[in-house]
């Protein structure tokens, strides 16, 4: 996969919910959309205040395909 080809997503698991970003041209925009919207989504569902424990898979895609590059698990405070 040629990097300037490439475009990156995230999906964020917690609590049951899968949250999905919009593809970005940088990894750590796709990981920042995913924090937030865990972050939003938990907050709707009344967790203020709490500490959650997250896995957020990074994808890359290219005209053909997606692949799994990166898994972080990231503890975010709500």
């Amino acid at each position: 996969m040629g990097s300037e080809l490439q475009k990156f997503y995230a999906i964020a698991k917690v609590y049951g919910f899968e949250i999905e970003t919009k593809l970005h041209d940088h990894i750590s925009a796709a990981v920042d959309e995913a924090i937030d919207k865990i972050k939003l989504t938990l907050r709707k569902e009344g967790m203020n205040g709490k500490t959650v424990n997250a896995l957020i898979e990074v994808f890359a895609k290219d005209e053909r395909a997606s692949n799994l590059i990166e898994s972080i698990k990231a503890r975010i405070y709500t």
